[in-house]
């Protein structure tokens, strides 16, 4: 399925479509600081208030990286984190969700965040020569690349919208050859990250 981030609105014309139906409104955010049990991500509240005595305002939550993986995002984590929050408060007062409620900053920051998955394991053939003296003759020796009953660090696993992505492998139907990597198994379904060859 492709990907076409054009189905996506911006926060800032949510922002813009909040502001158009609420003039008297107001949008806050609060800081919440980093997240428990993942000390890379820091976290956000911000509340939609359609009227200044608002009981219910459209409350919206987001995380974030604490340090930017891009040029794009390192140094504006926290405007970011802002942001994001500011999309979701408006989206839970279902506006600008026509087309969905995550934004396009949303797409384009999990894209970022996704990990290209770990390079294929492969197979090495140390082949040493024989001993020109027969008392030191030793057997030849085929050793694996990679010790598979290592455990896989679920740090390297790479995400997607829809959070950590499936590792699957077998042989397609369509080429015939062997194939390898993570997959999204949601709809919308996220595009696939194959191992490097």
């Amino acid at each position: 399925m492709a990907f076409d981030i054009s189905n996506y609105v911006t926060v800032a014309e949510r922002v813009a479509m909040f502001y158009e139906k609420y003039p008297e409104g107001s949008i806050q955010f609060e800081f919440m600081g980093v997240m428990d049990g993942d000390p890379l991500k820091m976290w956000g509240v911000a509340r939609a208030y359609r009227t200044s005595d608002d009981p219910l305002p459209g409350i919206g939550t987001a995380s974030e990286l604490i340090v930017g993986k891009s040029p794009y995002t390192n140094g504006s984590e926290l405007q970011n984190l802002e942001t994001a929050c500011w999309g979701r408060a408006c989206a839970s007062l279902n506006i600008g969700t026509s087309k969905g409620l995550s934004t396009k900053e949303e797409i384009m920051g999990s894209r970022e965040r996704q990990a290209p998955g770990p390079a294929k394991p492969r197979e090495v053939q140390v082949v040493q020569e024989p001993p020109s003296d027969p008392m030191e003759a030793d057997p030849w020796l085929s050793v694996p690349a990679m010790d598979e009953s290592v455990d896989q660090d679920e740090s390297l696993v790479p995400v997607c919208l829809h959070g950590q992505m499936n590792r699957r492998s077998g042989i397609s139907k369509k080429t015939g050859k062997p194939y390898a990597g993570y997959f999204c198994d949601n709809e919308p379904q996220c595009d696939p990250k194959f191992d490097r060859s």
